[in-house]
């Protein structure tokens, strides 16, 4: 009798289990790879949208910030439809708030109307600037007050009613005769700007409201005297010469906003101890 065959034993699904034990414990112990969190947005910096307008004779012309391209398109289409032809750049920046006074523009340029005269819009701030008499004045502050209830009017929009303004006119510059350029020129500006010191807000380059009228009657001077004239302006003495550089460059502005051609003057900052602005020729 032949003895009974022996199999042999399979093992192979214990090394199967072995296997897949092996590769379970693999996968607990290798990381995983993840992909790194998106990286935050930096912040956007947040100022107040503005807007310049300038009457020019007539000619208006604009400029600003505002926030979004139909903030842009909300303005300059009021500005058409109270003018007409405007020229100028209204610029986007997401950075800037909603603009409190937009809403009102429409209406507040209805009034707004004086040549020589301009206005500025910053937040809930409306600054008025330039040449306009005591009644343009007064009706304009009625009507901000009205459209823009509790808001902050400032330059030419304080005083009025008291007549600060027309008193700080200089003497000096008010006997000035048309035409009177060169030295005779310089000589009546720097004598009504030591009479009458240009002022400014403490510690800022910002002209002081009471100076506006000041600015206003030299920039006339300065037109009637030619195309010719070429003026340097030397900012008031300070600690901080970039101060003083700083109101050299307000003055100047408060000069084209009146309608003195930008090419025509230079500023610097004024050397030595002395307080007042100073006019030089080029």
């Amino acid at each position: 009798m032949k003895p009974a065959r022996a199999f042999p034993v399979v093992f192979f699904p214990v090394v199967l289990i072995a296997g897949v034990a092996a590769l379970s414990a693999c996968s607990r112990d290798t990381p995983t790879t993840q992909a790194p969190p998106p990286t935050a947005a930096a912040p956007v910096a947040q100022f107040d949208a503005t807007l310049n307008v300038v009457n020019n004779n007539g000619t208006i012309r604009y400029d600003g910030i505002v926030g979004t391209d139909a903030a842009r398109q909300s303005v300059e289409t009021a500005l058409r439809g109270a003018y007409g032809r405007v020229s100028g750049d209204l610029k986007v920046d997401r950075g800037a708030r909603p603009a409190p006074w937009q809403d009102g523009l429409p209406e507040f340029l209805k009034t707004f109307n004086q040549p020589g005269a301009a206005v500025s819009f910053e937040g809930r701030r409306i600054e008025l600037h330039g040449h306009a008499s005591e009644d343009d004045r007064k009706a304009l502050l009625a009507r901000a007050e009205l459209l823009y209830p509790g808001y902050a009017y400032t330059g030419l929009f304080q005083g009025v009613g008291d007549g600060a303004q027309g008193e700080a006119v200089s003497a000096v510059l008010a006997a000035v005769k048309p035409g009177t350029s060169g030295a005779p020129l310089v000589k009546a500006l720097n004598e009504a700007v030591t009479q009458t010191p240009i002022r400014f807000e403490p510690g800022s380059a910002r002209v002081a409201p009471d100076s506006l009228a000041l600015l206003s009657k030299a920039a006339q001077v300065i037109q009637a005297s030619g195309d010719a004239t070429r003026l340097q302006i030397a900012g008031p003495a300070a600690d901080d010469p970039s101060l003083a550089q700083q109101r050299a460059e307000a003055i100047k502005v408060q000069l084209i906003v009146n309608g003195v051609s930008p090419a025509a003057l230079e500023t610097t900052a004024q050397a030595g101890n002395g307080e007042a602005a100073a006019f030089r020729l080029l």
